[in-house]
């Protein structure tokens, strides 16, 4: 007797799918991506601090510029800190969102 093997392979199909992991206990969304069969993770809390630290700084050097008589404004200092952040760094789109 002879088995039917090309049904049991036919059966067996694998998806290859980018997918997204959440971890419950540390609330820390991670992307992973399969590029040339290597798994690459990025942590989005890593890259949310980096983007928050780079605004931050932004924010305090254009404050100083704002005394020096450069804005009319706090918050005009502050609303270009934010557009020189995004055209700096595009990745802090999705971080610096308006919610």
């Amino acid at each position: 007797m002879t088995t039917n093997n090309f049904k049991a392979k036919s059966v067996k199909k694998v998806k290859k799918v980018k997918s997204v992991k959440k971890v419950k206990s540390v609330k820390k969304v991670k992307s992973v991506k399969k590029v040339k069969s290597v798994k690459k993770v990025k942590s989005v809390k890593k890259v949310k601090s980096l983007c928050k630290q780079r605004l931050s700084k932004k924010i305090a050097k254009n404050m100083k510029e704002m005394k020096e008589g450069r804005y009319k404004s706090p918050a005009q200092a502050i609303a270009v800190s934010y557009s020189q952040i995004l055209k700096e760094f595009p990745h802090c789109k999705k971080v610096l969102k308006k919610k």
